[in-house]
């Protein structure tokens, strides 16, 4: 009863947060639209299209393997709104607090598996990974804990059924799945499964990258893997693998900076450090923490929740095996763990709240809506929704939310010559992601599109301009 009030309140509060986090415009535009966009093309017949994927539009597979997105069309036929995915975000992180508790029951008491569920529905990078918006990587917590709880009760049927689930919804994922059955062979001794699942995770993983992703037109697999070398930027595998050993020294000062030393504190400090003395369970997320460790300072503090999501339920679990052990094989005092426990998730809580560098949207969503924020919310959403809904559209990302069910919406400057519709925000503009020219350049094309007598201006509103693109006259 306890446990099923915490994740109905955590999912009951966030959900209300996602719809606030809307109206105060601390919104995600270009990911969220992204997988918004993505499941009503599908509903409407081209699957899994996104029309500002790449230059000119992508089938999602190209990218990333989010086959189980799929599951959720339904609930997006029902909802084709903004905050939609956002909201069924906060009910898979709030659901993955279910195994997080039957482990900790499981290996140590029933306290504890209350004590950890409350660490987990407020850890740092759980709330982060709300305000973040969607991905696929954050809502895919629950297959890990569930996955690992079935192997531990030996239900190997509804193990490997989230096994495929993990497999099933992003590629990197399966590294992570390779590492567990790494862990069944080498822990839990249970050769065959073990094999089975890490040749399958592997032959997976390489078939997406080398096949299924290339020919699907994805010129960079493994993007977020990248870090830059001489103004070189290196993406494969096999790249970052002979960078490695050519250069030891300098990837030891990519891992070793401030940056990634606070990272590292930011995970495994609110459980009291705990989980590095369970190296065999926190080492099945080895892939993450490499991948952490070599991403830009920038990547590692503007889109940490994202990469690090997938890390906390084996951050979770060893600290659970490290407790357990202590508490049963060395005798150790219960309360003292909690105690310890109690102080560093109080600690880090408080620095998450207070410090605005550890939650750089958080308090601005549950501060007072202001005006002005209200009056330029809602001229972007009226406006976005004066474009017809088979049209096609160039906008500003912070316009995203309200124009993606839509088979052409294109991110601001792309794609203005052939779009039939410009938004343009000219109080807080915020342009295309896309390394294909800087800010200054971009508000240049936008400030020429502006005087252009190519356009008719259809509606402005608190400095949120629509521009139609003049009909011409056809020579008899």
């Amino acid at each position: 009863m306890f446990i099923g009030f915490l994740i109905c309140s955590f999912i009951a509060f966030f959900a209300w947060f996602i719809l606030r986090k809307l109206a105060q415009g601390v919104w995600c535009g270009y990911d969220g639209a992204t997988y918004s966009q993505i499941l009503w093309t599908t509903l409407n017949g081209k699957l899994l299209w996104c029309s500002f994927t790449g230059l000119s539009g992508l089938c999602d597979l190209g990218v990333h393997l989010n086959l189980t997105i799929l599951l959720l069309l339904p609930f997006y036929a029902l909802f084709p709104f903004p905050a939609t995915l956002g909201i069924l975000q906060v009910f898979f992180l709030g659901i993955a607090a279910i195994p997080v508790y039957l482990i900790a029951k499981e290996k140590i008491n029933l306290r504890a598996g209350r004590l950890f569920t409350i660490f987990y529905l407020t850890n740092n990078f759980t709330v982060q990974s709300i305000i973040e918006g969607f991905q696929t990587r954050t809502s895919s917590v629950p297959f890990y804990f569930f996955a690992f709880y079935f192997l531990i009760k030996k239900k190997y049927l509804w193990f490997n059924l989230f096994v495929l689930l993990l497999c099933f919804t992003h590629e990197i994922n399966t590294l992570l799945v390779f590492m567990l059955g790494l862990y069944i062979v080498f822990v839990l001794r249970k050769i065959t499964l073990g094999l089975i699942i890490s040749i399958f995770s592997l032959s997976w993983f390489l078939l997406t990258i080398k096949f299924i992703q290339p020919f699907l037109g994805y010129a960079a697999p493994l993007g977020a893997l990248h870090f830059l070398v001489d103004g070189k930027v290196l993406s494969e595998p096999l790249q970052i693998m002979q960078y490695g050993f050519t250069h030891p020294f300098d990837i030891l000062g990519r891992a070793f900076s401030y940056p990634k030393l606070d990272h590292l504190i930011r995970l495994l400090g609110p459980l009291g450090f705990l989980p590095l003395l369970s190296l065999k369970e926190l080492l099945i997320g080895l892939p993450f923490f490499l991948q952490n460790f070599i991403l830009s300072e920038h990547l590692v503090g503007v889109e940490v929740p994202r990469y690090t999501m997938p890390l906390i339920p084996f951050v979770f679990i060893s600290a659970i095996y490290s407790a357990a052990y202590l508490f049963r094989k060395l005798k150790t005092r219960w309360l003292y763990f909690e105690i310890l426990m109690v102080v560093c998730w109080a600690l880090s809580t408080y620095k998450f709240v207070w410090d605005p560098t550890y939650n750089p949207r958080f308090l601005q969503v549950l501060a007072p809506l202001a005006m002005e924020t209200k009056i330029h919310t809602e001229a972007l959403k009226d406006i976005a929704g004066l474009v017809p809904g088979d049209a096609s559209v160039s906008a500003d990302i912070k316009a995203f939310p309200f124009l993606a069910n839509r088979f052409q919406l294109y991110d601001l400057p792309l794609h203005t010559e052939q779009a039939e519709y410009i938004l343009i925000d000219q109080k807080c503009p915020v342009f295309s992601p896309k390394p294909l020219f800087t800010q200054e350049q971009a508000l240049g094309h936008v400030n020429h599109i502006l005087i252009s007598s190519d356009y008719e201006i259809i509606k402005k509103q608190d400095k949120v301009i629509l521009l139609k693109r003049k009909q011409q006259n056809k020579i008899p």
